[in-house]
């Protein structure tokens, strides 16, 4: 053996080899205070006795009881002493002899409220008194000191490293500042990091010699006794590790994850906009390190390598603008662009495999009421009046080239280099469909995002909601549509009591991200007058999406069937005759087409009607009669 088990074997031989450690003049324990001092403050010895502030007692006792592990010589001499003195060998080092062998050990080491005990470093096993107990050294501890590094299963069940990647220098000097206080527990403090990544934070903590490992708060324990147990484990492995753990998602309970972050010894950080309330330890809240462009472009270029950034060429400020991926995500995208980057003849092609690759990297955050996914329609999907569609194509051209307007030309943007568009109409004219249009020409994904489910009943619970909303579309440079924003954003109201002022502060606080956010938003409205008059000053698009005329349901009628329905129609010309919204001719095509198949035919005239008079009548419309070529089919009924 060599290092710490060599040198815990040499003394424990000393100590145990007959004479009581307080009768004899020198110290049996001399060469292990001295190695300690001599080695690196980084070996698991040092971590251990540093990280729980073992006072030499429990230091000697430590390698004392990893020696009786692990050396055949030293089990035996622990033996010989313990049937010298009468007691019957039954596994582990008996207390009285522990603390005959070490200078100033005494049964209060092992009380419970002490290191040792207290993180399950010594475990305790026999009868009573306590001078009787039989010690041994925890098998994780063992493991350790020997160079091994196995998790612990508790650790193992709900943990995981964080990969190790490229640092952000910003990021890694402002953690290396939060880490070094002490709180008033003489604890490190809480590290809050509102809008961090885990890869983003994993990266900083690696640089500072940390090993990152991530917990996501929504495994914690429900029974606080196994929560205790979790926090009191990870506090050794993290000891024994040299680790540091980044907590993040949400929670069983604000209760059970203060009472978790308040038990754990070491380094944590929390991803959250603010630290649960009630925590007695320290709390740094991290300022957001500013992601400027110059900083951005950097880290890009850094991963693309020379060739393949002078290929992308001034195409990766475009990217860089829109994009704001943790290390790992970035390096996927990078990864999964480079077969196009390296085949692409020209700047324009290598931008675009680019940004599709960076558009679909990392996987999407867990937000309640979010969704993202690939648009599902094209521009000549989409059937709107001539102005309609206009306006949609100058929200594209601004998307398209702000990174050129606002970064390479200097355009001053006194409302933030985003682009926030309302969208106008009845239900069915086509909103949604043209926000995802917009996001297909774009390259991009779609971040829809249900109201129902953001919306929390409890205060503060929106503004944070919202908060994470922003911060994935900011990170993946999706699109964000909000539906029906009249739920939310109508006209505001007097503040009659306190529910009143908590409701309009997170309205405001919506319309100050709206303003500030860097991509593209669209927010969706079927009553455009409930909108309150300060919130649409924040949009740069007002697109309104009448019902169709004539010429547009003649388009859409023609489209409402795929070419592989079997559809048996005289005049589609009555039909266009009709004022429906192109959602209500989808939905009449459509259980027109479910009608045909059940019968086995090809769609009629009568199946048509049928689900017409459905549609309508779901409207408080009135049923028309149609006139087929020269026929007149149907009923007012």
């Amino acid at each position: 053996m060599t290092g710490f088990p060599a040198v815990a074997e040499a003394v424990a031989l000393v100590a145990l080899s007959g004479t009581a450690a307080e009768e004899s003049s020198t110290d049996p324990f001399a060469a292990l205070w001295s190695w300690l001092e001599d080695t690196d403050s980084e070996s698991t010895p040092r971590r251990l006795t540093d990280g729980f502030g073992l006072a030499r007692p429990e230091q000697a006792l430590v390698a004392l009881l990893l020696a009786v592990e692990t050396s055949e010589a030293v089990a035996r001499a622990a033996a010989a002493a313990s049937a010298a003195a009468g007691g019957v060998p039954d596994g582990g080092l008996p207390l009285w002899l522990a603390c005959r062998a070490v200078p100033g050990l005494d049964v209060g080491a092992l009380a419970a409220t002490r290191p040792l005990t207290w993180f399950g470093v010594v475990l305790t096993s026999g009868p009573v008194p306590r001078i009787e107990t039989r010690l041994t050294l925890s098998p994780a501890v063992v493991d350790r000191l020997l160079g091994h590094a196995a998790a612990e299963p508790a650790i193992a069940a709900r943990m995981g490293r964080v990969p190790d990647s490229r640092p952000e220098a910003p990021l890694v000097a402002a953690l290396e500042t939060a880490l070094a206080g002490r709180g008033p527990l003489g604890l490190p403090p809480l590290v809050v990091a509102p809008g961090g990544t885990v890869g983003e934070l994993g990266a900083a903590l690696h640089a500072l010699g940390l090993e990152a490992w991530q917990l996501a708060a929504g495994t914690l324990p429900d029974d606080p006794v196994e929560r205790e147990r979790l926090a009191l484990v990870w506090s050794r492995e993290a000891a024994l590790d040299g680790a540091a753990l980044v907590v993040h998602g949400t929670p069983p309970s604000v209760e059970a994850l203060a009472g978790f972050l308040d038990r754990v010894v070491g380094h944590v950080v929390l991803v959250a906009e603010r630290a649960p309330d009630g925590m007695a330890r320290g709390v740094h809240g991290l300022s957001p390190v500013g992601d400027d462009l110059d900083t951005a472009r950097r880290r890009w270029a850094a991963a693309l390598g020379p060739d393949r950034a002078g290929r992308v060429g001034a195409g990766l400020t475009r990217v860089a603008a829109q994009f704001r991926l943790d290390p790992g995500a970035l390096d996927a995208a990078v990864a999964a662009a480079a077969p196009a980057l390296d085949a692409a003849r020209d700047e324009q092609t290598a931008t675009a495999a680019l940004w599709h690759a960076a558009a679909r990297a990392g996987t999407p955050l867990p937000l309640a009421g979010v969704r993202i996914t690939e648009p599902a329609h094209r521009w000549d999907e989409l059937v709107v009046p001539p102005p309609t569609a206009a306006a949609l194509r100058r929200i594209e051209v601004h998307v398209r080239h702000a990174a050129r307007v606002f970064d390479d030309w200097g355009f001053p943007s006194r409302r933030g280099r985003g682009v926030a568009a309302l969208f106008a109409g009845p239900s069915g004219t086509g909103k949604t469909m043209a926000a995802e249009v917009l996001a297909d020409s774009l390259d991009l994904r779609v971040m829809t995002i249900d109201l129902s489910l953001v919306i929390s009943k409890w205060v503060g619970e929106t503004s944070k909601n919202i908060a994470s909303c922003f911060a994935e579309a900011e990170r993946s440079g999706a699109v964000m549509v909000w539906n029906e924003g009249d739920a939310i954003w109508g006209a505001r109201g007097g503040v009659g009591n306190a529910v009143d002022r908590h409701v309009n502060a997170e309205v405001g606080d919506l319309l100050q991200r709206i303003e500030e956010f860097s991509g593209f938003t669209v927010v969706t409205t079927n009553l455009r007058h409930a909108i309150d008059a300060a919130f649409l000053r924040r949009f740069r698009f007002v697109v309104d999406f009448p019902l169709p005329a004539r010429d547009e349901r003649r388009r859409l009628w023609a489209a409402a069937f795929p070419p592989a329905v079997p559809v048996h129609l005289p005049d589609r010309e009555a039909l266009a005759d009709l004022p429906l919204s192109g959602g209500s001719i989808r939905n009449v095509a459509l259980g027109a087409a479910f009608l045909a198949a059940e019968a086995g035919v090809p769609v009629t005239p009568a199946m048509i009607e049928t689900e017409l008079a459905h549609e309508l009548r779901k409207q408080d419309l009135p049923v028309p009669r149609l006139a087929w070529g020269t026929a007149t089919v149907g009923s007012a009924s």
